[in-house]
This record gives C-alpha cells, sequence and structure tokens, in this order.
C-alpha cells in the first residue's frame, strides 16, 4: 500500500509541474513583452485548451483556471504521500 502511495504521489506531482508550466505560459500569454520561450508555452496551453473545448473562455479565465487545478494537484499530492509511522 506505501509503494502505491508513492507511484501516485510521483504521478500526481508531474502531473501538477506539467500543468505549472501550462499555467505559466498563459499568464505570460496575456502580456506582449513575454519572452519568446513563455510564449510558446502560452500556444502550447492554448492549443491543448481548444482540445478540450475550453477555447471559450478567455485567456485570464483558463490561466486562472489553470493556477487553481494546478495547486490543487499539488496539494493533493503533499496529502497523499507516505508519512513515517
Amino acid at each position: 500500500m506505501r509503494a502505491l502511495a508513492w507511484i501516485l504521489t510521483v504521478v500526481l506531482i508531474a502531473c501538477a509541474l506539467w500543468l505549472a508550466l501550462l499555467t505559466l505560459g498563459a499568464f505570460a500569454s496575456l502580456g506582449a513583452s513575454a519572452p519568446l520561450w513563455l510564449r510558446s508555452l502560452g500556444s502550447l496551453e492554448h492549443a491543448t485548451s481548444a482540445q478540450l473545448g475550453l477555447s471559450s473562455l478567455t485567456n485570464f479565465a483558463r490561466a486562472v483556471g489553470l493556477a487553481v487545478l494546478t495547486s490543487a494537484l499539488a496539494g493533493l499530492a503533499a496529502y497523499i504521500k507516505p508519512r513515517r509511522a
């Protein structure tokens, strides 16, 4: 059971890191003065959102939604992490 909790923790952390990159790109695409690599992450986020059918939302709403989802996944990973007994 402990090994399954570690595997789930690692998967959740990886998903949270991926969403954090997409969130950073979404916020960077809101401004025109962001570096190219951040705007590239923003275009990747926009393409992913379009595939999920979320392109009708504003850019800011998608960025805030991603930030909330990222912090929820990070919190869930910290909650599931096995502790010493």
